[in-house]
């Protein structure tokens, strides 16, 4: 595989910090939908993953992946029971998936065509 240009270099190196924190919030989210108490504790910290994941993305310049991120930080904050706070941020975290999954594809896809111009 060519080299990749340096701006390329750095919106890949963005999306790698930021699924290594999804991961994180992932693993989160699923301590406190398996937990029959504290799960508060871990909804708090899912939040504040969230809002650095946010600020990740915006510094990559990825705005709508930034969105994601700052949904889950609200859906940590919305009333209901636990199980639905769980399921919102489950769904929420298949989305980034897809969303940093695709973003890495339309990197490589954007560097790919600059270079056959």
């Amino acid at each position: 595989m060519a080299k990749l240009s340096a701006n390329a270099q750095r919106k890949l190196d963005v999306l790698e910090e930021a699924r290594r924190k999804w991961d994180r919030i992932h693993s989160l989210v699923e301590m406190a939908g398996s937990q029959q108490t504290g799960q508060d504790m871990y909804v708090s910290q899912v939040r504040r993953a969230a809002e650095d994941v946010n600020r990740v993305f915006l510094s990559g310049g990825f705005g709508p992946l930034a969105e994601d991120a700052k949904q889950m930080a609200l859906a940590t904050k919305r009333g209901g029971t636990i199980r639905t706070k769980v399921n919102a941020m489950r769904e929420i975290v298949a989305l980034v998936r897809v969303g940093i999954e695709r973003a890495e594809k339309a990197v490589h896809e954007e560097e790919r065509m600059s270079r056959e111009i």
